[in-house]
């Protein structure tokens, strides 16, 4: 029988603690520092709805699931947004299911973001796939196949750079709190040209961003990488590091430098600067696949996809999203793809925005700035 304890991070006992440390250590899948009990712990140094859903199996802990309880008996993964990955922690064959799971927490609705799922808890399927993208840096990593003609094109990119502003350069935990503060403004005001949700306006947020930005050293804490052009910063990706393992969230760039594409000449200096670091994986996530492609030398499937429990009330939820789904099939495939965007860009605010005011209000921003922000998906990321 399947039992489960809810604690706060804090609260999780030695012994729980070292057997998610030792589930994260036994698969490879579970290498992300998003699926660490630090990471966890730093949300909820600034959210009080973090808790550790810690599945027993005769008072043996076999499974952990960090999440934002919310109202009606749904969750997110701890961190949403910024949790691009989410997992159900276990050693391999642990006997149950993920629906098993959910109910025994008595969480009736799950929304996974980049879920991986080594071990087949989620027998359901169903969702959206997705790739994940990331720079493998250890020893024993795959040569990145960059196109000849493209890192011809970047070096020339380079070389006119460099004579129009001095040299080239990465600065790996840069940490300068002025170019920090400036990062953060430059990307929302990114953001708002392009009709996008400014997923750094919710006060949590910018309280994680900065709570990880002053955090020590040797534990998860903020890392800003900044592309130097001279003595002039161009570029920034802002993100969590631990250990050897970085995973940004934020790329921001100076507009007045586009001409150089610095994003480009960011991502194929960036391998020689995270070794020189001790950097050996940069994960990149998801999206943007078009020129990830391209830098990338590693990548791995997930998931977006709402899970439900194995009760009666979430079996209805379940049907009568399935059905609201196939409503929007049945008018066609763009109507199927609009339900979609809906949905995702409806999950994203409200991760985001806790009260009904912001929510609405974020709702609004976005049904008035569809066609902006349409435009600046198709402009792709080169530039930044």
């Amino acid at each position: 029988m399947l039992s489960c304890d809810v604690v706060k991070v804090r609260d999780l006992s030695q012994s729980d603690a070292q057997t998610w440390d030792e589930m994260l250590l036994a698969e490879p899948a579970f290498a992300s520092p998003l699926l660490t009990r630090d990471f966890a712990a730093a949300v909820a140094a600034v959210r009080d709805d973090v808790r550790v859903a810690v599945f027993r199996r005769k008072g043996r802990a076999v499974g952990f699931l960090s999440h934002h309880r919310r109202p009606q008996r749904f969750a997110r993964p701890a961190g949403a947004p910024f949790a691009d990955y989410s997992a159900l922690i276990s050693f391999a064959e642990p006997g149950f299911r993920f629906d098993d799971a959910l109910r025994a927490a008595g969480i009736e609705r799950f929304q996974a973001i980049g879920l991986i799922d080594p071990h087949g808890l989620n027998h359901e399927g169903g969702g959206e796939a997705d790739t994940a993208y990331g720079l493998d840096l250890g020893d024993d990593a795959p040569a990145i196949q960059a196109p000849k003609k493209h890192v011809k094109n970047i070096n020339r990119l380079r070389r006119r750079l460099e004579e129009a502003h001095g040299p080239v350069s990465i600065l790996v935990g840069d940490r300068d709190r002025t170019r920090y503060q400036a990062m953060l403004a430059q990307k929302r005001r990114q953001l708002q040209d392009n009709g996008l949700h400014d997923f750094l306006g919710a006060p949590w947020a910018a309280r994680f961003l900065d709570h990880l930005w002053d955090a020590p050293q040797d534990s998860a804490h903020g890392v800003l990488l900044t592309l130097m052009a001279g003595d002039t910063p161009i570029l920034h990706h802002y993100g969590l590091r631990l250990g050897a393992r970085i995973h940004p969230w934020v790329s921001s760039y100076d507009p007045a430098y586009a001409t150089w594409s610095p994003g480009q000449i960011f991502l194929h200096d960036a391998p020689e600067a995270l070794r020189a670091a001790g950097v050996t994986h940069y994960d990149l996530s998801t999206g943007q696949d078009h020129y990830k492609n391209a830098f990338c030398n590693t990548q791995f499937p997930v998931r977006h996809v709402r899970l439900y429990g194995a009760s009666a009330a979430a079996r209805l939820r379940r049907s009568v999203a399935e059905a609201a789904h196939g409503g929007a099939r049945l008018l066609g495939q763009r109507a199927e793809r609009l339900y979609g965007r809906l949905n995702r860009r409806l999950d994203q605010i409200a991760a985001l925005e806790l009260d009904m005011k912001g929510r609405m209000s974020g709702l609004a921003y976005a049904f008035a700035n569809a066609d902006r922000r349409k435009a600046s998906l198709r402009g792709g990321a080169d530039a930044g």
